[in-house]
């Protein structure tokens, strides 16, 4: 009973190890996922992280074609000048690049937000 109990322990642990390193990996996809985008920003939607929303941002690319991405929880937001600005500084017909990767659902979650113009 007593290496019964053992085992259940050690193949819990290993589950929840495993499914921890899973989690991981979905949550930080490989570089080679990246994705660049250019346009101007048409529209912000700030998150609401009670309902665990995240803020939205929509703009329009070259080939005028609006682009839907989810702001990541950690993604760098950066100001012409190089230095950290704030979402409330993302307004619509600001110039930006977006570096983004498409989640498994088919959502653009962008990691980083540059201000260019």
């Amino acid at each position: 009973m007593k290496k019964l109990s053992v085992l259940l322990t050690v193949v819990l642990v290993l589950g929840l190890v495993s499914l921890t390193f899973a989690q991981q990996k979905a949550a930080n996809p490989p570089a080679a996922q990246a994705k660049t985008f250019t346009g101007t920003i048409s529209k912000v939607t700030p998150g609401d992280p009670a309902k665990k929303t995240p803020t939205e941002i929509v703009a329009t690319g070259a080939d005028q074609k609006e682009v839907t991405f989810h702001l990541a929880r950690n993604a760098t937001l950066t100001g012409a000048d190089g230095k950290a600005i704030t979402v409330d500084k993302l307004t619509a017909g600001t110039k930006v690049e977006i570096k983004y990767y498409v989640s498994k659902g088919g959502v653009n979650i962008a990691r980083s937000v540059k201000v260019i113009g």
